[in-house]
């Protein structure tokens, strides 16, 4: 009996350490991972709030006499997010800092740009789609091109240069270089761009004063109905 109390002894003894531990593997986790959660929690937001008002309005049918008419129900612009979040999650999969909180970053600025600005919402939407695509593809082609010439040797560069000791150099400089342009393409390049372009689309249209955030179809109805 007395061992049995000091097994639980021993366990209510160690048991701070074991929450510890638990609570740290948790935050190294989602420091791990916090990047692709909150790109697939945007998307998400995007899928629920913006897409399936977008894809109703595209797919309305007016019928006669002011009734809706039955439409066929399509979810491509959900499916679209849905491939764009999977592009994405995809490219920035084991890959560390910055890039894939960039990422995040374009995710949480573009979805709060289509929650939030109702004109153009199509555009805009298929503008953030695209550009977090453009900027997937960009990280997939480096990993890869790092990856291949990371398996080159001397002797295969030889083949195509010369001697071994110019087609060191070669992979030594141009390797290099590459990436330091890549590294300028994925950390600011392609970013800024993506950045630009949301601040371009929010400016391009001037906010209404009497609903900032009622988009052209809302403003139309309520100056029909306005007596």
């Amino acid at each position: 009996m007395t061992d049995y109390f000091v097994v639980f002894g021993d366990f209510l003894m160690a048991l701070p350490t074991y929450l510890l531990n638990g609570v740290l593997a948790t935050v190294y986790w989602l420091g791990e991972s916090g990047a692709a959660l909150v790109s697939i929690l945007c998307a998400a937001l995007m899928i629920r709030f913006v897409d399936q008002r977008v894809q109703s309005r595209a797919t309305f049918r007016p019928g006669r006499g002011g009734r809706e008419s039955l439409s066929s129900d399509l979810y491509t612009a959900q499916i679209t997010t849905g491939i764009v979040a999977c592009l994405w999650v995809i490219s920035q999969w084991g890959m560390g800092a910055p890039v894939p909180w960039i990422g995040a970053a374009m995710w949480l600025a573009g979805t709060i740009i289509v929650l939030l600005v109702r004109m153009q919402e199509h555009t805009l939407l298929w503008n953030v789609k695209s550009g977090i695509s453009i900027y997937a593809l960009a990280v997939i082609g480096s990993r890869l091109y790092l990856a291949y010439t990371a398996q080159l040797s001397a002797d295969q560069w030889a083949a195509l240069i010369g001697t071994s000791e110019s087609a060191a150099s070669v992979i030594a400089n141009t390797r290099g270089n590459v990436t330091t342009i890549i590294l300028w393409a994925l950390w600011l390049v392609i970013p800024l761009g993506y950045f630009a372009m949301l601040l371009q689309q929010v400016l391009i249209n001037p906010m209404s004063l009497v609903s900032p955030l009622a988009g052209a179809s809302e403003l139309i109805d309520r100056y029909r109905t306005r007596r």
